[in-house]
């Protein structure tokens, strides 16, 4: 079960699990939910369950007061805050309730609640989605930030991690025993988010993605029942729940991972001069098809606002030094970067410095997957596609990212991620600087441009860069699309989940 056995992670300290090895989410042999909370927290007033038709307006009165957490409305005084995602541009966007859950209990009442009224359902953790998708004007917003604790079991090596919790604090609090999970670089992203989509990162070389370290999910269904899944248990739905994308399965309110040892990090950023992008395109990817595990990184190009061309290689070696991964980065591109800077750091400083400073901002972002490495034509109308931009003096993208290594080396079919196997994923960004609708419009036109020039070697897309662009949806999920078609509607056949970007 979730959080058996295991040990609370709050900030730097290691506390003992309960005696009785059951964190306040944990499920019981009864199928219920053991509930935190003050004395009398579990006595709930059970919430009115309409007959037939439609709810012209729901009872949110009496699903508040079935809750341990809090439903916010329009005019209460946490509405305006709470409803806010990482992008302005998503400001407008009002939801009729937003249900501030406290644990897996809550989830479940909600989801009831919005089966019986025939309302929408969208789940919210970090709120990092590049299309808004975790906000809704016609559905109950599950806000699930209140389910966050960390938990990490020494016997087992494995973390239970709240469906709710954010990257950043799943990666303090299993540091401060020494561990970490593989996933991201952006702390403030919500692990449930990150973990159904996939989630690349600087350990993906290592130890695969974040969904690969998943060993067993607690979600709630759009039944309202709460399942605890795994290799054994719900084997369809655990698979869809690693890399089939977030928001269209049930509600994860906890998840139990590998974890691996960390203790420093060696960092390395390589600059050279536009002039050398086509060779440091071609050498740094002949270098991952000899790269050690232990290392991962990235290739980007870009330009920025007043119109400025930079080629950066920037990348970790876990557990290592960087001066060897480097040199022989440099060997392979055959010239020396004009500036190196090369590092070794505690991992969670490393982190730290990776994630930067949280910061509400315009984020547009696409991304190409490619299998093999890129010939030189490819590489040519990539980086014309940059220099475009420039001309433009314009900000733009395209960051290579390394799939080589243990992440390519799961089973195609083990899990609902469509790539394995591949070389690498491109991230296209474009950081606009506001939410006005022409630069936005102006920054996605850019991607598509992108994406029209590399049709020819894209294979598909990665689902947790979603575009504005429903009608492209296959793309995201490769061979897994028809399995994860059928398992959405056989686990939402009503459609509760509801967004443009479900399939």
């Amino acid at each position: 079960m979730l959080g058996a056995g295991a040990a609370a992670l709050t900030g730097a300290a290691v506390q003992p699990a309960r005696a009785d090895g059951l964190a306040s989410t944990d499920r019981l042999g009864d199928g219920l939910v053991r509930r935190g909370g003050p004395a009398g927290a579990g006595l709930r007033r059970p919430v009115p369950r309409p007959g037939g038709g439609r709810l012209s307006t729901p009872d949110w009165v009496a699903l508040a007061a079935s809750l341990d957490g809090s439903l916010e409305l329009p005019d209460t005084a946490l509405y305006e805050q709470i409803r806010q995602l990482a992008d302005p541009r998503f400001d407008q966007v009002r939801p009729p309730a937003i249900a501030r859950v406290a644990h897996a209990a809550d989830v479940a009442e909600v989801v009831r609640f919005a089966r019986a009224a025939r309302i929408a359902v969208v789940t919210r953790g970090g709120g990092h989605s590049y299309v808004g998708a975790s906000t809704s004007a016609g559905g109950v917003v599950l806000d699930l930030r209140g389910i966050q604790d960390v938990r990490y079991d020494w016997g087992s090596g494995t973390a239970t991690v709240g469906g709710g919790a954010r990257l950043g604090d799943v990666y303090d609090r299993l540091g401060a025993a020494g561990r970490s999970i593989p996933s991201g670089s952006c702390g403030s992203v919500g692990i449930s988010g990150i973990t159904l989509g996939g989630g690349i990162g600087m350990a993906a070389s290592a130890y695969g993605l974040t969904c690969d370290a998943v060993v067993e999910a607690e979600v709630v269904t759009a039944d309202g029942s709460t399942r605890a899944v795994d290799a054994q248990r719900e084997r369809d739905l655990f698979w869809a729940l690693r890399g089939g994308g977030g928001g269209q399965f049930g509600v994860v309110t906890g998840w139990r991972m590998r974890t691996h040892r960390v203790t420093t990090t060696g960092t390395f950023v390589l600059n050279y001069p536009w002039g050398e992008a086509a060779r440091v395109a071609a050498g740094w990817q002949a270098r991952l098809a000899t790269a050690p595990d232990e290392t991962w990184s990235t290739c980007q190009f870009a330009s920025d606002r007043n119109g400025r061309l930079s080629v950066r290689i920037s990348g970790v070696v876990l557990e290592g030094d960087p001066d060897a991964e480097a040199a022989e980065i440099a060997r392979a591109v055959g010239r020396e970067p004009a500036l190196a800077k090369l590092e070794r750091r505690a991992h969670l400083d490393v982190l730290h410095d990776r994630a930067g400073e949280a910061r509400r901002g315009t984020e547009l972002a696409g991304s190409e997957i490619f299998r093999w490495a890129l010939p030189e034509p490819a590489i040519a109308e990539l980086l014309a596609t940059v220099e475009r931009r420039a001309r433009a003096r314009k900000p733009g993208v395209a960051k290579f990212k390394r799939l080589t290594g243990a992440a390519g080396r799961v089973p195609t079919d083990a899990t609902a991620f469509p790539w394995r196997g591949a070389h690498t994923m491109l991230q296209w960004l474009v950081l606009p600087g506001s939410t006005d609708p022409a630069a936005v419009q102006d920054g996605y036109a850019w991607i598509e441009s992108g994406h029209r020039v590399m049709s020819r070697w894209s294979a598909g897309r990665y689902v947790n860069y979603l575009e504005p662009s429903p009608a492209v949806l296959p793309r995201y999920y490769g061979s897994s699309f028809s399995r994860l078609r059928w398992i959405r509607a056989t686990v939402d056949p009503q459609s509760l989940f509801r967004s443009p970007y479900a399939l």
